[in-house]
């Protein structure tokens, strides 16, 4: 089981903190880091992937992930190359997490196809893709397939200096990521996007604001769709991001008390759910001791 940790970063005071708390996650042990897209205020983080690739220069291990990322602000060819940057600098540690299609005001077919688009753009050279909200090339054709589609052999290669000033009809997203695919997850917190991930083989994500009850029925409700449809359950890494803390009072979103209390608790929500990998979700860098997690709780999630 892995464990991870997650901030909501709100003031640039706390940039430099944090960046330290990553360094004492990668020595202790702990699995990754979530940054997560926000722009509540002046300070908050709107580009995550730029702090983890600050992050990435400074850790060895750990893997770096952006969360709640949207689709509306930047293009979807902007978070591919983003995400790519990220894994080359740290050198294959980097994911990312898309929001929910209402969390950013738009419609779950727009999450869909950018998640569609980017995992393609990684993975192949050439592409074109048609959809409802995303074309690549824009001057892609009513006439092209809907979704993905590949160039077939012409018999010929021609560099792209010889192209001239005709824009071919499929083109490379540069630089690919080190990894062939990095890990990528959508929140399904919303039913369309939930039979979506669970048909197509994407990571599914639920955030701390979720109660754990609730939380553990959507995760089974994944797996019921994901099963009929017959996906295999290695293909996904399903994420739980929760609220947690030894010595702390638990609640519907928290789960706190003993080490002992904790392990059992998050071995329940794995039995229940299929829980891949926890995520705990920090308010601030005082929040709960990291070390004394890692000696007491995760030794015993792992064994």
């Amino acid at each position: 089981m892995r464990v991870g940790i997650s901030y909501d970063i709100q003031t640039t005071a706390d940039w430099e903190a944090i960046l330290s708390d990553i360094e004492a996650a990668d020595t202790l042990g702990y699995d990754s880091f979530w940054v997560s897209e926000s722009r509540e205020n002046g300070s908050a983080c709107s580009v995550p992937a730029l702090f983890l690739t600050s992050a990435a220069r400074r850790t060895r291990n750990i893997q770096l992930r952006i969360g709640g990322r949207t689709v509306v602000i930047h293009s979807a060819i902007r978070l591919a190359e983003e995400v790519a940057v990220l894994d080359l600098f740290s050198r294959g540690r980097a994911g990312i997490a898309f929001a929910t299609s209402g969390a950013q005001s738009t419609v779950p077919g727009h999450v869909h196809e950018t998640i569609e688009f980017v995992r393609s753009a990684w993975s192949a050279d050439e592409i074109r893709y048609r959809g409802e909200h995303l074309r690549f090339p824009s001057h892609t054709s009513d006439d092209a397939p809907l979704g993905v589609s590949f160039p077939e052999w012409q018999g010929d290669y021609i560099p792209q200096w010889e192209w001239g000033p005709a824009m071919p009809d499929f083109l490379a997203i540069t630089p690919k990521p080190y990894a062939t695919a990095p890990p990528t997850y959508v929140d399904i917190s919303e039913d369309t996007t939930l039979e979506w991930a669970a048909n197509h083989g994407v990571s599914p994500f639920i955030g701390a604001d979720m109660t754990t009850d609730r939380a553990v029925e959507r995760m089974q409700q994944y797996r019921a769709v994901a099963d009929a449809a017959g996906r295999s359950r290695y293909e996904v890494e399903a994420v739980l991001e929760r609220r947690m803390g030894i010595g702390s009072e638990s609640d519907d979103c928290t789960l706190g008390g003993s080490a002992h209390d904790l392990v059992c608790a998050l071995r329940e929500i794995t039995s229940k759910a299929s829980i891949a990998h926890f995520v705990w979700r920090r308010g601030n860098t005082e929040d709960g001791d990291l070390t004394q997690f890692a000696v007491d709780v995760h030794p015993l999630l792992q064994a």
